[in-house]
């Protein structure tokens, strides 16, 4: 029997891509322009990597290319979406008017939400 892996979860052979990156765009409630651009990109990068036979199995230009391209600074402008609703409704609401209409991401703040998505589930009883 193998023994596992010592390395965490994102392993350097695998590429996460779409809605399981976190890819989805809170204030558009867009995902799958995304989803399938980075799909595009990894396979790009999978590809390249394969053609030149390089022998290293990791796919560093995956990350480059994603923070070059549209996806990066799309997401980059309403990271913050989220995180407002952390104080109420009102307050969210307010903050991803301001954050989506008016600073387009350019606020110097960062919200992070204090909870992980999954914290928020209930069991079922």
């Amino acid at each position: 029997m193998p023994t596992p892996s010592p390395t965490p979860w994102p392993t350097p052979t695998g590429v996460l891509v779409g809605c399981s990156a976190g890819f989805l765009n809170v204030m558009k409630i867009k995902g799958s322009h995304n989803a399938i651009k980075s799909g595009i990109i990894a396979g790009e990068s999978i590809s390249n990597k394969l053609a030149n036979n390089d022998d290293k199995v990791e796919v560093t230009e995956y990350e480059e290319k994603i923070k070059k391209s549209w996806i990066f600074t799309e997401l980059k402008a309403d990271r913050n979406i989220k995180g407002g609703f952390e104080y109420g409704r009102y307050i969210g609401l307010l903050h991803s008017g301001l954050v989506g209409h008016i600073t387009k991401g350019r606020e110097p703040w960062n919200l992070v939400p204090k909870k992980k998505d999954c914290e928020y589930l209930l069991r079922k009883e």
